[in-house]
């Protein structure tokens, strides 16, 4: 295998390597911080980064894997779409409790959750992986791509919006030091965040509008690094 074959799987593995870290230091975090409060957002974020951490050594064993194609193709798309809808949930839910719970806050994360799980199912039914004489050629589903990408932008976009706009209800010339402090690490980390999914996300779509969705087993391709960058 050439270097400029390697080099998609190995950029691939140097990210999930990071992201298994940073799950495992979040999988610990998140444990303590329940021990703590008994609260459901470190209980779903456990949840969240143990899945991260199935996910990075399944993804790793897909790419190197050259039979039994579409099992381990499917087993790896669920534990990815698993591990980012969660995610997803708990991004909904902490802006659904820094919204004072408000019933349409609820309703527009629950019809976004919704959206990213039927992108999910879209993607496993219809994304094919075929066992060939090289190894295994894999076919993304091109709709697949689109939704999820998309579905990930406005769940992004709208925890942010609604967070800035619960920072300008409470937020006056009365408010304690402390509730600014806590709007200002809210509205930082959803603002840097959603920069970088939209980021990512935008890159994504452009590979998907214009760039192959195939993959035979050993062949470069940009599409390889995409799941890895996004569980990072």
């Amino acid at each position: 295998m050439s270097s400029s074959i390697q080099t998609p799987i190995i950029v691939a593995v140097f990210l999930l390597a990071m992201s298994f870290e940073n799950a495992l230091k979040g999988l610990l975090l998140s444990i303590e911080k329940f021990m703590q409060s008994r609260t459901p957002i470190p209980a779903i974020m456990i949840v969240a980064n143990a899945l991260s951490l199935v996910f990075s050594p399944m993804y790793v064993w897909s790419l190197l894997i050259t039979s039994n194609c579409q099992d381990s193709s499917l087993a790896t798309k669920v534990s990815l779409h698993f591990f980012v809808n969660t995610f997803s949930f708990f991004l909904l839910y902490k802006t659904w409790v820094v919204s004072r719970k408000n019933t349409l806050v609820a309703v527009g994360a629950a019809i976004l959750i919704t959206d990213r799980c039927i992108w999910a199912l879209t993607d496993c039914a219809r994304s094919k992986s075929i066992q060939i004489p090289q190894g295994c050629y894999y076919v993304q589903d091109k709709m697949a791509v689109i939704g999820i990408s998309t579905g990930g932008i406005l769940v992004d976009i709208f925890c942010t919006g609604v967070t800035i706009l619960g920072a300008f209800r409470d937020l006056d010339s009365q408010s304690s030091s402390r509730v600014q402090q806590i709007y200002r690490i809210l509205i930082a980390d959803n603002v840097m965040r959603t920069l970088s999914v939209m980021a990512v996300n935008a890159f994504t779509l452009n590979y998907a509008m214009y760039g192959s969705l195939q993959i035979i087993s050993g062949s470069p391709s940009v599409l390889l690094v995409i799941p890895a960058i996004s569980s990072c």
